[in-house]
Formats: structure tokens, sequence, C-alpha cells
């Protein structure tokens, strides 16, 4: 019999095949009347349809079975439509609605990992209208992850799998939020023997990314054996593979001939909506029996129109210096809110996003008198009174204020204090921070506070003080530190999580006399308070320092960073007996590849996790990036690294602002030299569904007696 195939693909889920099967005595040109035996074969969205039918080829029956086709097929478009509303997510049928939401996908479809090897899983997410739900601490979505055998392969609550021994488990993905639970999704696991190269895990970087429309960037493609050390792919070949059209993949087979730290993807975006890359390794086995097939974690790539937003310009304005940025949020919507300062006039400006980019002075015209040199911070008032509007504090001809903003939108300040005066004849540096302002939410509403802390530079002291009602700010809780004659070098504050009371670090410059001895060393200190007290310690540091940050997990661990010499720097404190002590984390895996730091900017999330975006020169001028450590990969301490410039002709990045939302996701402002303004950037943080800490804080940040200021 002559066999005849046809694959016809309709819109872009509907898939059309037909055999047809003619007798055995077919001519070369069929008369009208034969007859055919045929199999048709419709696949729509993954699920498989099939019949077999005699048909008498005539021009009835061929319109019949044209009539069929088109019906089935524009049923597919009409999903295609509901697939594009919903952001590309592949509604799949092995997803069930269940309290309005369901899991649309689990990533990869077919997972194959080698014994011993380990990937993670992402669900995605939707609701009943396909739209992608976004997790919050408000509310909060959660993934519970199952294994019908554990022994084969197990699953930790993060998704990430692990193969124990040879052969298959389903896993499957249970979507909750709050008590309820949705519908499921399951996917098969295969656990095959080990490569010739010890290769357990193989991921991207960064791992999550969005890519403008018609824009190509690249992607490094990397490894890691057994014991979680980074390995060379010398050998086999990669395949790589998109959950559908959105992007184009470029190479899309590797072949490797030569060793390889690092495999270079390019990905371009061609149509908006989410696009799942997954990367395939081969090569035969240790034992060379067969040829095994490995599965990479997933990369998650959103194609949109435009990656960053660079804020509506003043044109009479020089802007983007000094930069501050808080995120609050507003009917269930980020309401981002941004300070920062005109240089050539010294005004304050503020800019602020809901549904749409706003920009003004702080205080009424050009030339307000701020003095743009010495300020860097921005909180949301916790008082009833004005509660989440912004509160951002500088120097207004020479003394430290406080603006603030009414719920009608008006602006207004007052001085902090009424004695201390900051140095008008002190020469500082541009992005010197020497001020800051932290605001703490009580749960009764009677403990509301706003701290300030700020340098005197005329009486060489740090001040820091308190206020706990928007009508008194005067009489709030005033005390200073004195520095000696050693000058400043940075400031920042922070607050405690449980109690309200205020965190400072601060460092000092080394002092040197006329004979080139230094009398006094260069020094970093953590100061608390406890009631009306103040203790201090001193963390012993390398030294070169500056660019200074500070912030509180959820235990109230204390997290400092900096930049150290030419490098990032991250310093954690640690319980040790019935004290603490200092430890340090170099951010080693990318300050080599990223050359000289310039300035750094810090948060920490509600994992405790820490963020970072620091400029770094490259040796094409100062760029910025944006690293983070995401504990739900099989990484140890590896960081990730993002460069939120990289789609921005000509950005030349020299300082930035960072904070991060109640859903975990990195909001970054940073300057760009050639604007001479800034631009505003949010990390991609699709389907990052992680059981959320439970809402407790640690009080255990107390500094010993020893440390007490007089």
């Amino acid at each position: 019999a002559l066999i005849t195939s046809v694959k016809l693909r309709f819109c872009k889920q509907f898939l059309f095949r037909a055999v047809l099967c003619a007798p055995k005595n077919f001519r070369a040109r069929p008369q009208l009347g034969t007859i055919f035996v045929c199999d048709f074969k419709f696949s729509i969205k993954g699920v498989r349809v099939k019949w077999r039918l005699h048909w008498r080829i005539n021009p009835l029956s061929a319109l019949t079975v044209l009539l069929i086709t088109l019906a089935i097929t524009l049923g597919g478009c009409v999903e295609d439509k509901e697939r594009e509303a919903s952001g590309g997510a592949d509604l799949s049928t092995n997803s069930q609605y269940g309290n309005g939401i369901l899991i649309a996908s689990v990533f990869p479809r077919t997972p194959m990992i080698a014994l011993g090897g380990t990937i993670t899983l992402t669900a995605l997410v939707t609701d009943g209208a396909g739209t992608v739900l976004e997790s919050t601490l408000a509310n909060p979505v959660t993934i519970q992850w199952s294994s019908s055998d554990p022994s084969t392969v197990s699953v930790a609550e993060n998704g990430a799998i692990v193969g124990n021994k040879l052969g298959s488990a389903v896993i499957r993905a249970t979507a909750r939020r709050g008590n309820q639970a949705s519908g499921s999704y399951a996917v098969t696991v295969t656990v095959t023997k080990r490569n010739a190269i010890d290769v357990a895990e193989l991921f991207f970087a960064p791992m999550q990314a969005y890519i403008d429309m018609n824009v190509e960037r690249e992607f490094r493609l990397s490894a890691v054996d057994h014991s979680g050390t980074a390995t060379s792919l010398s050998e086999g070949n990669i395949t790589l593979e998109s959950s559908n059209e959105n992007v184009q993949i470029t190479p899309q087979e590797i072949e490797l001939t030569s060793t390889n730290q690092a495999v270079i993807v390019k990905i371009r975006g061609v149509q908006k909506g989410f696009s799942f890359i997954t990367p395939y390794y081969t090569l035969d086995s240790k034992d060379k029996t067969q040829t095994v097939k490995i599965t990479g974690t997933p990369l998650v790539v959103q194609v949109k129109d435009s990656v960053e937003t660079s804020l509506p310009n003043l044109n009479q304005y020089d802007g983007g210096n000094n930069l501050g940025i808080a995120v609050g949020e507003r009917g269930g919507y980020k309401n981002i809110h941004i300070a920062h300062f005109d240089q050539s006039t010294n005004g304050l400006l503020y800019g602020n996003f809901y549904s749409s980019w706003t920009h003004s002075t702080v205080a009424g015209g050009l030339a307000t008198g701020a003095d743009a040199g010495r300020a860097a911070a921005i909180t949301l008032s916790p008082f009833a009174e004005n509660e989440n509007q912004p509160m951002t504090v500088g120097l207004y001809k020479g003394k430290p204020r406080l603006w603030y903003q009414n719920n009608y939108g008006v602006w207004l300040s007052t001085d902090i204090g009424s004695v201390e005066v900051i140095d008008e004849n002190t020469s500082y540096p541009a992005n010197a921070k020497f001020m800051g302002i932290t605001a703490f939410k009580s749960a009764d509403r009677f403990s509301d506070r706003v701290h300030i802390a700020y340098y005197d530079a005329a009486l060489s002291q740090v001040c820091l003080i308190s206020y706990m009602t928007p009508y008194n700010w005067i009489t709030g809780t005033h005390t200073c530190i004195a520095l000696g004659n050693a000058p400043l070098e940075g400031l920042a504050i922070s607050h405690n999580n449980l109690s309200g009371e205020p965190r400072l670090v601060y460092a000092t410059k080394p002092v040197i006399d006329e004979n080139q001895t230094i009398t006094n060393p260069e020094a970093l200190y953590y100061v608390t308070r406890q009631g009306t007290s103040l203790y201090r310690e001193e963390i012993s540091i390398d030294g070169n320092i500056s660019s200074i940050n500070l912030a509180l997990d959820r235990n109230n661990k204390p997290m400092i960073a900096l930049k150290e010499g030419g490098y990032v720097r991250l310093y954690t404190r640690e319980a040790e007996g019935s004290g603490f002590k200092w430890g340090q984390d170099p951010l080693s895996t990318i300050n080599p590849v990223l050359g000289t730091v310039a300035s750094v900017s810090f948060a920490v999330d509600s994992f405790n996790e820490p963020r970072v975006a620091f400029a770094a020169d490259t040796g094409a001028g100062q760029r910025i990036f944006y690293a983070r450590k995401p504990p739900f990969r099989n990484l140890g301490s590896r960081w990730v690294i993002e460069e939120p410039g990289q789609n921005v002709a000509g950005a030349q990045g020299l300082s930035s602002a960072l904070a991060v939302d109640s859903a975990n996701r990195a909001h970054l402002v940073y300057t760009v030299a050639d604007k001479k303004w800034f631009n505003y950037w949010a990390e991609p943080n699709f389907f990052d569904y992680r059981n959320y800490p439970v809402a407790q804080y640690s009080g255990a940040d107390v500094i010993n007696n020893q440390g007490r200021l007089p």
C-alpha cells in the first residue's frame, strides 16, 4: 500500500496529522470513487485524538472533512488567544481547577537526572482566568511537593529533586492559598546512570530574566558535580528546548569539543509571554554501556516590550544623585517611592510609581536649599495620620532636615533637633551617605516610630533621633556618639523588627599625623540601643571600606554590605557561646569576573537571604550589577548575577538604591551617567513559590555591657 503522511500545524496549539493508506491496486491517478482507509490524528495542547474511517473520494466528502478540520482549528486558535492573554502560560490538561487557582504546569515536563543528581522543578501557578499568581506575605501562594517513591526520587519543599536510585517516580505539585488546596500536576522523573563526566546539575545564570522584543542577550550555562563543585564540560552535546515559540535560541544544539567552564547561549525575544528553556546534556555513561541524557534546571524568560523604565526627566534638573528607594503596597499594587537630588541647583526631587510615573520637587521649585552631598534615604511613614506616605532626610542650609508628605500629597518639613549643625565647610565625597532614616510600624500602633541618624561634622559625632508621633518632632529621643578626631566614612541605619529599636553601623577614616603615622586606624562599628543605653562593638575589617549598608533579617540578625578595597564584602553576625562574632562573605564567585567595585546597595528578603546591587568597572566604564544567593537551588554558596543595564544603550551605572517588596522581588534604581538621570529595574520573580517563614522575630541582638557607651 502507498502511504502518504500529512502534517499541518495551525495557530500554536493545534496539530493535525493524517496518514492515507490506499488499496494495493491504487493507480497513479486515483479516480473519484476510489476508497481510502484514513487514519486521522489530532493533537490539541498535548491531548491526542485519533480515529479511522473509510473515505470514498468525492467532492462532497472532501468538503465535509475540510469543514471539520477548520472547526477544530478555530477551536485551537481560540485557545491560543486565551493562552496569550494569560501571559503565555501553557494551560495543560494535566491541571485541575479548584478554589480559583490551578497549577498550569511543572517544568521541565519529563525530567531525567543522573543517579545522585538534582534539579529544581518550577511550578507555574495561575488563577482561573490564566493570570500568573504572585505570592506575597499578605496573600501567600505555596507549593506542596510529593513523590510516589521517595527511595527512588526524593523532593524537597522547594521542588528540588534528588535521584536516589535507578528507576522512576511521579512527582506531584499541589498549590495552596491559605488553607485551600487547588488542582495538582504530576511529572514522571527518571533516574539514569551517571555520565562519563560527573554532572549533577546544569543551570543558567541568571535563572530568571526579562528580554525585550527583538533583543538578544547572552546567558551562561554551567554545571556542578555531585559535591557541588563547578565542573567543566569537555565532551558530549547539549540540546536546548523552549516550551513555546516566544524566543529564538542560538545555538539550539552544541557539540562539546573543547573544555568549557560555561557555555554561552544567545536568546532573542520574539513575542510576548513566558518561556521555559530547558537544557539537556547527553554523553555516554561511565561504564560505556549506554548513552545517558540528563535534564538541567530550566531558565525562565519573560519577553516584554520594555525591560527597564527611565523615569520622566524634568528638563530643568540634573537629577539622579544620592538615590533612595522605598516600596509599599496600595490596593494590592506596588507603590515605588524614590528620593534623589539635583546637584546643579541643590534641589530635593521625588519620584513615585503607582499606575504611572510622576515626578516633582519635594519642597517648592528649584534651589530648595537641600544639600545634594549627604543624603540618600527614604522610608514610609508608620503613623496613622499619614500612613505609608514618603519621608526623606537631607541637609537644608547645613542643618539636618526631615521632609514628609501628608495624606493630601503636600510636602512638609522640619529641622531635626535645634542645635546640631553639620559643618558647611567640610568637603565630602559625592556619593557619601551621612544620613539615614528607617520607620517601624508596630502591631499595636502605640509603638510606631521613626529613627533618623546623621553625622555632625562640626562636633565630630554621629547622632540618633527617634520620634513616636508626627506632631512632636522637636522632643524626640536624641543621643550622640563622639568620634573624637576621626572623620566619618559612612553611616547606615535599620531597626529591630521586634521592638523597633534602632541599629546603626558607621565607619571612621584613618587619622594620619604630619609624620604620616596612623594615629587612629580605620574602624567599623555596629551600634544597638536598648532602652536609653547605647552599645557598640567593633567589627574586624581588612580595610579601605566605603559605601556602607545595614539590614536586619527576620531573626534580627544584622547584615552589613560594603565596598572593601575593590570588592563587595558581606558581614554577618552569628551567636558564639554567650556572645557573638562577625563572619565575612567575600562574594568571591562574582568579584574576579566583574572588576573593581565602585559602590554598593543592599537589602534582605523575608527568607533572610541577602540581595546586593553594585557598580563595577569592567574595563569599559562602570556598570550596575545585581546579585543574590538563591537558597532554593542546589548551588551551595554561589551567587547568581544579573546586569540590569544590559539592554539600555550606553548605560553606565555609578550608584544605586535597592529595596525588596513583600513578594521578595527586588526593585532597583541606578544612575545613568550619560543621561544625568537614572533608570528603574525590577527583578524577575515569576514562579519563586516557597513557604514563607512564620512572622515571628528573634530579639537576640543585644550587645553585652562591655560595649556600653557612656
